[in-house]
């Protein structure tokens, strides 16, 4: 089968992608024996499970009990009622899920550690709680014993460096994807509205100004950008500054720490005390004063791709793998709609992100680690169970070529392709082409590869132990005071930034920075040993 060459092969080049133990099992520190970094192939085979699995006693049956990010689709239940026979099947298990909403994860997600919950499995990722939740005993260690017993097609293909970003403190505690992202950004809107109003085009965030107003003045009915929820209300911060400057979160985001991906030095940067941030903020408050998003935006609980779906939005703001997926449940239900995806990036600011970025934890106190790791391994491996989660059943969701791609069918709406948090055990391996998709996906991802960047930093995990207080006050004002600010709901921008920044400081921000700073050294010396 074909393999990819390119160095820095992100994305399978033709796929249309649509864009989180039993610590004396065994040695933690060794990776398992893996492939190389390289996408295996373009075209997924069939997998076999390792002959370990079968010696596993599973003679019980249990149910998992799971935890996702998003929005739940509505065909989820049927396709995971599908997916639950294959697992009874298999391993003699059964998972039950349940979603954290992108308008309330940040909320709920420490709670269910917190609780004492007894569930089994968990989303996580550099971005969404690992390493708070790893430094705190929320995860259970994953040892390379535990992956050749209950994972063994996991142990056979995990790529080496995901296995070495995955650990905390020299242990693992998720399985990360074993799928290559960027993370850059698209404007979604209506090609019906542009046409109606003579945009011809969105090169920039000042074409993207020139469409919303168009909408807030003549489409009472619509919401020009439906943003608020957690998910998205900062991603216009991302447009406006961090690409231009080349910026990236510092993981994790909700501390808005960022650095420069040009910088192999790994200097914090403290963008709300940059004059570019104000000038944003005096820029969102235009755009909040002109109607550009909801009075109530602030408590919104509905992604802007949700609310664009749904026909509420006139537009929306997500990453090209889930604009893709989107692009074509929309053009499936609402051609008219005549839907078009822009670069919203210019060219800079786009990172190539760690394996960490999409993963699997499983809960400290699940009373079935072993089955949990049994299940990742069948739908990070077996085509059966990947073309399922990812795509939804075959006949009524999707349908195959003869080559194997992908096409959307009608219904595919009520299970989005790579829409429903199947990203903690994506692989590249498994990736079909899709079909139907943008049709200037190629052209943006390919502009984004030639400048896409890397930086030692993104590999870095930080060890908040001895700030935890400072942070959890620090994470409080991102979803509050950070958030009301950046969205526009100010009266006095300058006098309202200051503010911002002095809570930052009294929260105890100069210390994580100082803390975080100092590790990063640390880690970028080691580097250079």
């Amino acid at each position: 089968m074909k393999k990819q060459t390119r160095s820095i092969s992100i994305l399978l080049a033709s796929v249309l992608m649509f864009s989180v133990l039993l610590s004396g099992c065994g040695q933690g520190g060794q990776a398992p024996a893996s492939q190389s970094s390289e996408p295996a192939s373009q075209t997924p085979a069939e997998s076999t499970p390792a002959d370990e699995t079968k010696k596993v006693d599973t003679s019980k049956e249990v149910t998992l009990k799971m935890y996702l990010l998003g929005d739940k689709s509505k065909d989820f239940d049927l396709v995971y009622g599908e997916l639950n026979k294959m697992l009874k099947e298999d391993i003699n298990a059964t998972v039950e899920v349940s979603f954290m909403g992108w308008g309330d994860y940040t909320q709920k997600y420490p709670l269910v550690f917190a609780s004492g919950d007894e569930f089994d499995l968990i989303y996580t990722a550099n971005w969404a709680y690992y390493n708070n939740q790893a430094t705190k005993g929320g995860f259970m260690e994953i040892t390379t014993d535990m992956l050749d017993t209950y994972a063994p097609m996991t142990a056979a293909s995990i790529y080496d460096d995901a296995w070495e970003q995955a650990k905390v403190n020299g242990k693992v505690y998720m399985l990360p994807m074993n799928y290559k992202e960027l993370n850059a950004y698209v404007y979604m809107v209506r090609g019906d509205m542009m046409a109606k109003y003579g945009i011809s085009d969105i090169k920039n965030q000042d074409d993207f100004e020139k469409y919303l107003d168009a909408i807030a003045k003549n489409e009472k009915q619509m919401i020009p950008l439906d943003i608020g929820s957690d998910l998205d209300f900062d991603t216009l911060l991302r447009f406006e500054v961090l690409a231009p400057a080349n910026l990236d979160y510092m993981e994790p985001q909700q501390l808005n720490h960022f650095f420069d991906l040009g910088d192999k030095s790994g200097k914090i940067v403290n963008v709300i005390e940059t004059p570019e941030f104000l000038e944003f903020v005096t820029k969102m408050k235009d755009w909040k004063d002109r109607g550009f998003w909801s009075k109530s935006a602030l408590v919104n609980k509905v992604s802007s791709k949700e609310s664009f779906v749904n026909g509420k939005s006139a537009s929306a703001i997500m990453n090209l793998a889930t604009a893709n997926g989107t692009y074509s449940s929309v053009k499936a239900t609402n051609p008219e709609w005549d839907v078009k995806v822009f670069d919203g990036m210019g060219g800079k600011g786009i990172p190539i992100k760690p394996y960490i970025q999409n993963g699997m934890g499983i809960n400290a106190n699940s009373k079935n680690p072993e089955r949990a790791l049994m299940f990742l391994d069948y739908v990070k491996n077996d085509v059966r169970y990947a073309d399922l989660v990812t795509y939804g059943i075959k006949g009524i969701h999707y349908d195959l070529t003869a080559e194997g791609n992908v096409t959307p069918l009608e219904d595919s709406a009520n299970y989005p392709i790579d829409g429903n948090c199947n990203w903690g055990w994506r692989d590249d391996k498994l990736f079909r082409q899709v079909d139907g998709g943008i049709p200037n996906y190629n052209e943006i991802r390919n502009a984004w590869e030639k400048v896409a960047l890397t930086n030692p930093v993104q590999n870095f995990t930080f060890d908040d132990s001895n700030v935890k207080n400072e942070v959890a006050i620090v994470t409080d004002l991102w979803k509050t005071d950070f958030k009301v600010v950046v969205m526009g709901f100010v009266n006095n921008p300058e006098k309202e930034v200051q503010k911002l920044i002095e809570k930052y400081k009294t929260a105890g921000n100069d210390t994580i920075i100082s803390e975080q700073q100092s590790q990063i050294d640390g880690y970028l010396s080691g580097l250079a040993q």
